[in-house]
């Protein structure tokens, strides 16, 4: 999971994206695999719906799905995607 920002110096540590989280992570032993697996079963929605919040930046309409994406990754709802 994500350290918090430094608040003091923001420019310190970059925002990180739901994108960026899943992109950083080593393509050993599938861990994006394992991501997607996670969030798709404790969310109830297919994989392909889950790789289009990691992958292709699209928004979950349920606030629910936004928490656990917040709880998986430790990002903030509001750095998970790009503005």
């Amino acid at each position: 999971k994500m350290t918090e920002r430094n608040e003091e110096n923001p420019k310190k540590m970059p925002k990180m994206t739901l994108r960026g989280y899943y992109m950083a992570l080593p393509n050993a032993s599938h861990p994006k695999t394992d991501l997607i697996n996670e969030i798709a079963i404790e969310a109830g929605v297919s994989h392909a719906t889950v790789r289009n919040w990691v992958k292709y930046g699209m928004r979950p309409q349920n606030r629910e799905h936004i928490e656990i994406l917040v709880r998986k990754t430790g990002i903030p709802a509001e750095d998970l995607w790009e503005d």
